[in-house]
């Protein structure tokens, strides 16, 4: 060293800081260490550089003033002189190996503080003991977030909305769901739209029985902001935590929320390396405040059932101020207001601007993307394994991967136990508990389905689309009184023209399904009235097409199906529908049904030039279904059958039993036919009383004629009498059918003695 000038011990000594700060970099993150922990080091390197350059001056002097005694001839004399310890105290004290020595009690105290603070941390030690490892908070203790205070409640909603964004990402916070609190309102008898305040927030998790709630406040402070936060245990109203940010103005205050759900979450027990691994807030959501603040009153709106048009409109908004808002965009086509087309595009632009999300979020959003524009079903079933493999607690992963398996695979057992572990997960999320009703009522399970109903009413008392599953339930039973009770029930839960709409559209569907075709007629109108009143769009094309199906397969009058379906499409408002919201495909589906070759394939050119083809994928289904009836109906049912036979339709099995049904039927494959219509009338899904309505009585009688035909009349006689039993109460213009199935059942009766 002595031959080194201060400039090069000065480069080597820097170098080294570089190579150690690399080391306590890497170290830090691998080991997940707090992120003090690399300035701290600094600092040691810092305080380490004076006495480097003392040690590098005192030292260099030393071997100058050696030089010169030996030049002059004194040095044997000088070294055998003794010294003063003032002249010698310098040179003793500050040596290269005292300086070796001295840093490497310097890191070992940075390794002693660090260990101190991580083992003091992790056990729940002292001030910087985390709540997790206090014993305070459980891991993934259901929390509940209030609404900021703020000023200007834009501003807080903002707020609100991106610490719950950025806490949705922490492996150890688990948020109460907005709809769970919402329901948890309504069970208190509060409205919907009640601020969230800390007071009610601690009311709700009482009851509810949740930890802890968060809550915060924003002051504004010159053209500045003061952001709070706090963690207040549910019961003793104790603050465990709490921190404070501050922003330069009204673009800081997103930087502002990161910062403060990053202090949350530490003191709450989540890792270092995982706080760092997440993206910055404003690269997951949006850099934009306005956009932020529609967004948040948007979904405000939609978690409490506030007007959908107005959330919708809130939605576009945010879209519009930042077009790279994946967020806004995934909810815009989860939202179902803006019409089937906006669904599909907002899904499409969700999943370009995928980048732009939590990693939870992004793997969310491709799921969607796959289920509902792709419809690719296994690469969707994927994302959910990947999503659970991130957090097996991922209660809408869950969720959404027994969608899949039940509604696209009908695999309804192995959806059951999807959903169920989604129950077990939040026991307040009404979605998973309505589908595993579902599942049940489709695997026969009518008892286990009742129970589940009951439960879901005792839960959620104000829940329409659980009791819409009661009323399934009970036309599954063929129980029509109380299936008609449970859909007059609906009006209990107001006056929405929504309700309303669904009420008089079940009513119709039951007086279809027993015949009594003009009340059907008249409740249908009244549903297509509440339908305009809800403002969704072509109020009367669902219900034409319901009435058409009734007019070919009850009434067995084709022109008559024809010409109320022709109307429909000839009027102003299906013309200047959208082409994606006139449903053509099940417009297709009743002309080939119909039959008509050339006025069906007119149609079809009209679909395929009108809708683009990114809306077209996934058709062989359909194109084959209208091929069959298009067989059909020219006499070629071998053929029809054949083409019917190659459909999937995992998700549909009576899109297959009925039409393969008569098709056999038409072409004398007598026993096949009734086999098929045996698995329909004796099929329990839950969507089958829409089939019911234009099927279920004639494939009823047909039943109970061929079972006559083949000299069987014991069995001939149940369907009579299920016919019978049916249509009871049916129109005039059916009664003639009744009479002649009654008379036949008497006749067997005396027959049998």
């Amino acid at each position: 060293m002595k031959n080194r000038s201060l400039w090069q011990i000065l480069a080597f000594y820097a170098a080294a800081s570089w190579v150690v700060l690399q080391v306590v970099d890497v170290v830090k993150d691998n080991l997940g260490l707090p992120d003090w922990v690399f300035p701290f080091a600094m600092l040691l390197l810092f305080i380490g550089l004076p006495i480097i350059v003392a040690t590098a001056v005192v030292q260099g002097r030393h071997v100058s003033d050696g030089s010169a005694d030996a030049a002059s001839g004194e040095a044997t004399e000088s070294k055998s002189a003794p010294a003063s310890p003032s002249e010698l105290s310098p040179r003793r004290l500050f040596t290269w190996r005292n300086a070796l020595v001295g840093g490497g009690l310097a890191f070992v105290l940075l390794t002693a503080v660090t260990t101190g603070f991580m083992f003091m941390r992790n056990q729940g030690i002292g001030p910087v003991g985390s709540l997790v490892a206090k014993g305070m908070l459980a891991e993934q203790a259901p929390i509940v977030l209030a609404q900021f205070e703020s000023p200007d409640p834009s501003i807080g909603s903002a707020a609100t909305e991106a610490l719950r964004i950025d806490l949705s990402q922490s492996s150890v916070v688990a948020l109460v769901d907005p709809a769970s609190l919402t329901d948890a309102l309504a069970r208190m008898q509060r409205s919907a739209d009640e601020p969230l305040t800390l007071e009610v927030a601690k009311e709700i998790a009482v009851r509810e029985g949740y930890a802890a709630v968060i809550t915060g406040d924003i002051t504004a402070v010159g053209n500045g902001y003061v952001l709070t936060s706090r963690i207040v245990d549910a019961t003793s109203g104790q603050t465990l935590a709490s921190d404070r940010q501050s922003a330069a103005n009204a673009d800081e205050i997103i930087p502002a929320i990161d910062r403060l759900s990053a202090k949350m979450r530490e003191r709450i027990g989540e890792s270092y390396s995982e706080l760092r691994a997440d993206e910055p807030l404003d690269q997951v959501t949006t850099s934009s405040l306005e956009a932020l603040q529609k967004y948040s009153e948007g979904i405000e709106i939609f978690e409490t059932g506030g007007d959908e048009d107005v959330g919708n409109a809130l939605l576009e908004e945010a879209v519009a101020l930042d077009p790279g808002f994946a967020m806004a965009w995934r909810k815009l086509g989860l939202t179902r207001t803006g019409g089937w087309a906006r669904n599909l595009e907002a899904f499409e632009k969700a999943y370009e601007s995928r980048d732009r999300l939590t990693e939870r979020e992004r793997l969310h959003t491709e799921a969607t993307y796959y289920t509902q524009v792709t419809q690719d079903d296994q690469a969707a079933i994927t994302t959910y394994e990947r999503l659970l493999e991130l957090d097996p607690n991922d209660d809408w992963a869950l969720n959404n991967l027994g969608v899949v398996y039940d509604q696209a695979l009908g695999d309804y057992a192995l959806a059951e136990q999807y959903y169920e572990r989604a129950n077990a997960v939040d026991s307040s999320n009404v979605l998973s508990f309505r589908n595993a009703a579902r599942t049940e009522i489709n695997q026969g399970k009518l008892d286990e389905a009742q129970a589940s109903l009951d439960g879901i009413y005792e839960m959620f008392p104000r829940d329409e689309v659980s009791a819409g599953l009661r009323v399934s339930l009970e036309a599954v039973r063929g129980d029509y009184e109380a299936a008609t009770s449970a859909a007059n029930r609906l009006s209990e839960l107001g006056s929405d023209p929504r309700v309303e709409m669904e009420r008089t559209s079940f009513l119709a569907a039951i007086a279809a399904t027993q015949g009594r075709l003009a009340e059907a007629e008249e409740l249908a109108l009244e549903s297509a009235r509440h339908h305009a009143a809800s403002g969704r769009a072509q109020p009367m094309l669902g219900m034409t097409q319901f009435l058409a199906w009734i007019d070919l397969n009850v009434r067995e009058d084709p022109d008559r199906a024809r010409e109320r379906l022709a109307f429909m499409m000839e009027s102003d408002g299906f013309s200047e529908l959208d082409p994606l919201s006139r449903n053509y495909r099940t417009v297709i589906d009743l002309l080939s049904a119909i039959g008509g070759r050339v006025e069906t394939q007119r149609v079809i050119a009209e679909f395929e030039a009108e809708v683009p083809a990114e809306y077209r994928r996934d058709m062989e289904d359909q194109y084959l279904a209208w091929e069959g009836s298009l067989l059909a109906g020219e006499g070629r049912h071998e053929e029809a059958a054949a083409t019917i036979e190659r459909r999937a339709l995992a998700g549909c099995q009576l899109c297959r039993y009925q039409p393969l049904a008569r098709f056999y039927d038409r072409a004398g494959r007598t026993d096949s036919a009734m086999a098929l219509y045996e698995a329909y009338v004796n099929s329990h899904a839950d969507y089958r009383l829409w089939w019911d309505t234009n099927n279920l009585g004639p494939s009823l009688v047909r039943l109970g004629q061929l079972y006559d035909e083949q000299g069987d009349l014991e069995n001939a006689a149940v369907y009579y009498a299920r016919f019978v039993e049916l249509w009871a109460d049916a129109d005039a213009e059916l009664q003639p059918r009744v009479e002649e199935a009654r008379a036949r059942l008497e006749e067997i009766i005396r027959e049998r003695g």
